[in-house]
């Protein structure tokens, strides 16, 4: 089978022997195939798979069925699904534990479903299971107009909390705002406005670094900030008194590198009570862009710019969507 791996700051389209299905996994023929930072990262040497994990590129995919492992009951050949991986999605075909697959939402096409389980299972294992966000809670979401950013102001929305962003731009400001988003501030004009917006109960944060010292100034009593990267640097300077006197938490969580069970549980709760909501139109898929496989490279470059407002998809199989 052909996929996508990076080699040396770029990707090739190179050949792999194919994955055996063994039991309780399923094989799958890919459509579609989400394209993440974490992508970026590991394409420049600097996010190697876990232990185990397929070198391949690619978190997300959607497709189709081609074969069933011993065991497995829900599943079969046809289903058009999708499914998050530690690595190997970015494939003619990938083979993936059958609890991590999950069917296609009504009225979503397989492009749509590719780019949906990263960025959702992102939000509601931070902002829902490990923050515990309550319904009415301030949620502040930097690099709002991101996929995850997008992902989570939709997933607010939908659950009753109201959400602030900080983003590039005024475009990118506005598409926050028509997804759901209360407003924001934008990076150029100083994020200090933020303190008249506030205070947050949940913090999402993938900059860390030289966001830190304001993230402890705008958060509430009791509030949770959850660092899911690091675009601003590992290094910060904290005022460890404001930490104790808000007694905020600051949580540090990777999705990636979780074990099989645990994500596992996860796509079972997000399959109950996330993925009906697109079938419902209470969420909707922001694929920014589409590009062939053939133009992987084109891809990697348009999101390493900062400037989508939504997810990259590479298109694997043309025929399948």
């Amino acid at each position: 089978m052909k996929a996508l791996q990076g080699v040396e700051g770029h990707v090739e389209w190179a050949d792999y022997p194919a994955p055996a299905c063994d039991a309780g996994q399923v094989r799958i023929r890919v459509a579609a195939a989400g394209l993440n930072r974490a992508d970026l990262l590991q394409r420049a040497g600097h996010y190697p798979p876990p232990p185990g994990a397929s070198e391949i590129l690619g978190l997300e995919c959607a497709g189709v069925i081609s074969e069933v492992g011993a065991g497995v009951v829900s599943l079969a050949v046809g289903d058009r699904v999708c499914t998050l991986l530690a690595g190997g999605g970015m494939a003619e075909e990938v083979v993936v534990d059958a609890r991590h697959v999950l069917p296609v939402p009504e009225g979503l096409t397989l492009i749509e479903a590719a780019g949906i389980l990263e960025v959702y299972a992102t939000v509601w294992l931070n902002l829902f299971q490990l923050a515990a966000l309550q319904p009415g809670q301030k949620v502040l979401l930097h690099a709002g107009a991101s996929g995850i950013g997008s992902a989570a102001i939709q997933l607010c929305k939908a659950f009753g909390n109201p959400t602030w962003v900080t983003v590039g731009s005024a475009d990118r400001l506005a598409y926050c705002e028509q997804l759901g988003a209360q407003g924001g501030v934008l990076r150029g004009d100083g994020l200090a406005a933020l303190k008249d917006l506030g205070p947050f109960d949940v913090i999402l944060d993938p900059v860390g670094g030289n966001y830190a010292e304001l993230n402890l100034q705008v958060a509430a009593q009791d509030a949770r900030w959850v660092l899911i990267g690091t675009m601003g640097g590992r290094d910060a300077k904290l005022d460890m008194g404001l930490v104790l006197g808000k007694r905020v938490q600051l949580i540090g969580s990777t999705l990636r590198s979780r074990d099989d069970a645990f994500k596992a549980e996860l796509l079972r709760e997000l399959g109950q009570e996330v993925l009906p909501l697109f079938t419902e139109k209470r969420l909707n898929p922001q694929i920014a862009a589409t590009f062939p496989i053939a133009e992987a490279e084109e891809a990697f470059a348009e999101l390493a710019t900062n400037q989508i407002t939504g997810k990259v998809v590479l298109v694997v199989d043309e025929t399948l969507v």
